[in-house]
């Protein structure tokens, strides 16, 4: 019962940190931040669901797993708020509010998700989630694409997936503990993936609008074969 570890975390954002973190890729940056924008949102419901869960399980290990799940998402969404609060600062008005009134839109999606779908829904929407982004995480590990990230969005990156792999079949024993049904599951699980990825894709949209001279200054000979050779 002490393989999934809170740990609080402190990182240096700071108003001259590089944005463009992965070496020579702006857009896949822009992937990674974009998609980062989503967090604080997304997270804080994954953690009403697993914590309304709580009552329906019986399973006391199961619990404190899903207490410790809690905690480790905390965790994560404050500390991207963070650098989030940074990459936001040094946006361009125009796509700034754009941004803001995404993420509003984004902010109401997730209530209204919590408040209207049933549990067995939400818990679904979660694992879902869960399982992308520990499959992601494996892929990230075993490419070894922090050999060519910088710091300090490297360092992030790096610990929120590996806590991602601690906690990453909580979500999967909530929903089989209290709902069941595999082919429910399934549906609804491809569903959120794709609507997080739609998601990610459009914020990260507006990353690229925002700092259009940031990828200019990536588009060269040099930088393409540094991009290609990561790939």
């Amino acid at each position: 019962m002490d393989t999934i570890t809170v740990r609080k975390m402190t990182f240096d954002f700071t108003d001259d940190m590089d944005l463009v973190f992965i070496e020579h890729d702006p857009r896949f940056s822009f992937i990674f931040l974009g998609t980062w924008m989503l967090l604080p949102y997304l997270e804080p419901y994954l953690m009403r669901t697993v914590r309304s869960a709580m009552d329906e399980v019986d399973d006391e290990r199961l619990k404190y797993e899903m207490k410790q799940f809690c905690s480790q998402e905390g965790q994560h969404y404050k500390q991207h708020a963070k650098a989030n609060e940074r990459i936001m600062a040094k946006m361009p008005e125009g796509p700034r509010a754009k941004m803001q009134a995404k993420l509003a839109d984004v902010e109401q999606q997730y209530k209204e998700f919590f408040e209207h779908k049933p549990l067995a829904w939400n818990l679904a929407y979660a694992e879902g989630f869960e399982a992308y982004t520990a499959a992601g995480a494996r892929t990230q590990l075993e490419l070894r694409v922090f050999d060519y990230m910088k710091d300090p969005i490297r360092d992030l990156m790096l610990w929120h997936i590996m806590e991602e792999m601690e906690h990453r079949n909580v979500a999967f024993d909530a929903y089989e503990a209290v709902a069941g049904g595999y082919w429910y599951r399934l549906r609804v699980g491809f569903w959120a993936q794709r609507h997080f990825v739609g998601l990610g894709n459009e914020l990260a949209a507006i990353m690229a609008e925002a700092f259009p001279d940031l990828i200019a200054a990536h588009d060269n000979p040099e930088a393409r074969k540094i991009r290609d050779r990561h790939r």
